[in-house]
């Protein structure tokens, strides 16, 4: 039986989409991955303080991008491309 091919799905597309529409890009990539702030900072040891800073424009340290990275299974070079100018801290 013939199965039609599936195109590959990424996650980038939903969530550039997101922020487009007015979306912080931590709650883009938090709504694309369906995980809760609490489970969120369970995973990644942020402080939900600490998230909701981040989602009200303090910027993220390399250490937390790739914390959050993790937690919702993506590479965190496809985070950084969503951020905005200057979110990453140097």
């Amino acid at each position: 039986m013939f199965r039609p091919e599936r195109p590959h799905w990424n996650p980038l597309q939903a969530v550039a989409q997101a922020i487009a529409a007015g979306e912080p890009w931590i709650l883009a990539w938090t709504l694309q991955s369906t995980t809760s702030y609490r489970l969120l900072s369970r995973q990644t040891g942020i402080p939900e303080h600490r998230l909701d800073q981040i989602y009200l424009g303090a910027s993220v340290s390399r250490s937390e991008l790739a914390a959050l990275a993790g937690a919702w299974r993506i590479n965190v070079d496809e985070v950084m491309l969503t951020l905005p100018p200057g979110a990453l801290a140097v």
